[in-house]
């Protein structure tokens, strides 16, 4: 049974390949005049060889651009509208000319230039007004000098002025509105980028910026609201569509994960961004003997292409990768109207299939479906990223916390001493349990440990109270606030009480002494976190040598101790 994924590829399949079939079929189209065409030297003219009927092709077979000049002779037929227009495939060419022959014989010419022609704005098609003959039209001449793409031959017909765009204001709109969404993933991906900054995000977008910028120009939306010469057009319809399959190239070795693809794999990928512009520019600029070559040996270029995207995609699906799913559904109809156009750009038909309509929808699809595929490793990268954050946040935790009473430990306070100073931290007291010793001696060190937790329980942070386990039976306050040395003694009493509350199997109380110094400066003044330290150490020992059980107070800065706040149990 097919499975959900196969199924999706299947049915993009068979959106494009109905259009390419029907394009294969149209490749012959019935006419109501009758074409015939003729390879010439410069010098020749249409007059000097109309008589030579070995010379001429009656039919949309063998057609090339090998002569320097193409003749190409329509003959209308003596009923209906008489055509004002020549329309051809857009291509560039250094010389034309039309000439009308009337019933009667007598004939007018124009002379046309690449600027008088006219593109389409709803497909990449060219047009020009025909000479207008005094009577009815019998024959109609169009002599085309170095043309640089066959389709400018095969291609060509007469029709009426509303046949001059190539399509309809419908045509146009729908047009436009699929550039529109083509741009749409340009947002996401930099939404995308401002949360997970990966280089794929960057690339997608620009693979979706040069798409809409291709579809733009090839569909002849662009027409609709900017000037441009021939040139300009087809430099831009080259080299935006040869930067799209670069950074497409580019996006896929950066999206596959880790391990589904090979390091040469990845390089393979990048490397098409020096053969597809080098093979585009000498599609564009190649002249004189090379002219009539570029046109296949630039579309022999994407074969090796055609065949690393194969290979990788082929590789990482063996692997397992879920990114490759996407770009496979999504490359599948640009790689069979890629192929299409690359077989019969090579000779494989009579004339070349452009399948413009074809390659807009699937450059549509392979935006819109490999959106899907980024949102997709966008959500796995966020999801692995956050959960490395929250481990790396676990182990900080870890590693900053005492394990058994689970309050912070000396690295953590030591990392933190001066931030706490700042923010109004302003006393230190060192707690000791007395003869705590005698516990683990009596009743183990599982009872030691339940002593030591239910003491964590008494100390236990809270807004103005910082707790820390400093080692052994000792334990250590940073306070805050107001009442300090009150608060600071109240849970040194409450000591006592939750142990035999919460270790009821000992026989004795525990008790502890406390030494405390208060008013530590904000910034600290002189004194490092030793000096303090020490301080409150001195006002613990203190407290031990006058019985235990009692506090020792003092200031930070003084050497002077106060009279000492004592309790007994």
């Amino acid at each position: 049974m097919a499975t959900p994924f196969f199924r999706i590829l299947l049915a993009l399949i068979a959106i494009v390949a109905p259009a390419a079939i029907s394009q294969v079929a149209r490749a012959e189209p019935a006419q109501a005049v009758r074409v015939c065409h003729a390879g010439a030297a410069l010098t020749e003219t249409y007059a000097q060889i109309a008589q030579d009927t070995a010379r001429w092709t009656c039919g949309p077979t063998n057609w090339s651009i090998l002569p320097p000049r193409t003749i190409l002779r329509f003959e209308l037929p003596g009923t209906g509208t008489p055509p004002t227009l020549l329309i051809t495939r857009l291509t560039r060419f250094s010389a034309m000319r039309l000439t009308v022959i009337g019933r009667d014989g007598r004939s007018v010419s124009r002379d046309v230039t690449q600027s008088s022609m006219v593109p389409g704005t709803a497909d990449w098609v060219m047009s020009t007004q025909l000479p207008q003959a005094p009577v009815p039209a019998r024959t109609v001449i169009v002599q085309i000098d170095n043309p640089r793409h066959v389709g400018m031959l095969s291609d060509a017909r007469l029709g009426p002025a509303s046949a001059g765009q190539g399509g309809t204001l419908t045509d146009e709109l729908a047009l436009a509105a699929l550039c529109g969404m083509l741009a749409m993933p340009l947002l996401f991906n930099f939404m995308f980028y401002r949360v997970l900054r990966r280089p794929f995000l960057l690339w997608h977008a620009a693979t979706a910026l040069f798409m809409a910028a291709t579809t733009l120009v090839t569909s002849g939306v662009i027409n609709r609201f900017a000037a441009l010469s021939l040139t300009t057009l087809c430099v831009l319809s080259v080299y935006t569509w040869a930067s799209g399959m670069v950074t497409a190239a580019f996006f896929s070795a950066d999206l596959i994960e880790e391990g589904m693809i090979d390091v040469h794999h990845r390089r393979l990928l990048r490397l098409t961004g020096v053969w597809i512009p080098l093979w585009s520019t000498f599609y564009l600029f190649a002249d004189g003997p090379l002219r009539a070559w570029a046109t296949p040996l630039y579309f022999m270029s994407f074969l090796p292409v055609f065949g690393v995207f194969a290979w990788v995609m082929t590789v990482a699906r063996l692997r397992g990768s879920r990114a490759i799913n996407f770009q496979i559904a999504a490359w599948a109809p640009m790689l069979i109207t890629g192929l299409i156009r690359v077989a019969t750009g090579m000779g494989a038909t009579a004339a070349p299939l452009e399948l413009q309509f074809e390659q807009h929808l699937s450059i549509a699809l392979e935006v819109i479906i490999t959106s899907l595929g980024v949102a997709d490793r966008f959500l796995l990268l966020k999801r692995e990223r956050d959960e490395a954050k929250a481990e790396a946040h676990r182990h900080r935790q870890e590693a900053d916390h005492d394990p058994l009473t689970g309050l912070l430990n000396r690295r953590g306070l030591e990392q933190r001493f001066a931030m706490l100073l700042a923010s109004g931290f302003s006393a230190m007291a060192i707690i000791d349990l007395d003869l705590f010793k005698m516990v683990n001696d009596t009743h183990g060190h599982a009872t030691g440990d339940d002593v030591l937790r239910a003491v964590a329980h008494v100390l236990a942070a809270d807004d103005q109270t910082l707790a820390v386990r400093w080692g052994g039976e000792e334990f250590l306050l940073l306070l805050a606030g107001t009442d300090i040395a009150a608060r600071a003694e109240r849970r040194r009493l409450a000591i006592p009480v939750r142990v035999a509350t919460d270790v009821p199997s000992l026989n004795r109380l525990v008790t502890a002494s406390m030494g405390l110094v208060e008013r530590i400066p904000r910034d600290g003044s002189d004194l490092s976190f030793s000096d303090l330290y020490n301080h409150c150490d001195r006002l613990l020992y203190e407290a031990k040598l006058r019985g235990r059980n009692r506090t020792r107070y003092g200031l930070a800065g003084q050497l002077a101790l106060k009279p000492a706040i004592t309790a007994k149990a």
